[in-house]
């Protein structure tokens, strides 16, 4: 048997039931990233990443699904973004308006539940 060592989706059952499957999915996907060695700016850690990178890492939805789910989250205020280079964007989570909306996102790399309440 062969292990595959592919990273898994996650997302919270209640944030998803709030705001929609494919968006928690991206909101948890970027809150994630968000710790890892990405750009800072303003002391904050921005992703940045094209449609078609965010297609690679979700190649089950189509390139218009995922367009709609960004562009749900950016209206709602729960991602701020901004251009970049070459069709990149850059995404950060607003946990203020998380919190103020009762939105939970999962512990990067852990099964606990963050809790920005």
């Amino acid at each position: 048997m062969q292990m595959n060592h592919e990273e898994f989706l996650q997302f919270h059952p209640h944030t998803a039931a709030k705001i929609g499957l494919n968006e928690s999915m991206f909101l948890q996907q970027i809150h994630e990233l968000s710790f890892g060695p990405n750009d800072t700016e303003e002391g904050t850690q921005w992703v940045s990443r094209s449609y078609k990178e965010w297609h690679t890492v979700m190649s089950f939805w189509s390139m218009a699904t995922i367009i709609r789910a960004i562009r749900k989250l950016e209206k709602s205020g729960y991602i701020r973004s901004k251009r970049q280079n070459f069709g990149e964007k850059m995404y950060l989570v607003d946990y203020e308006v998380c919190k103020s909306n009762a939105i939970h996102l999962l512990q990067p790399a852990s099964e606990e539940v963050l809790n920005i309440n």
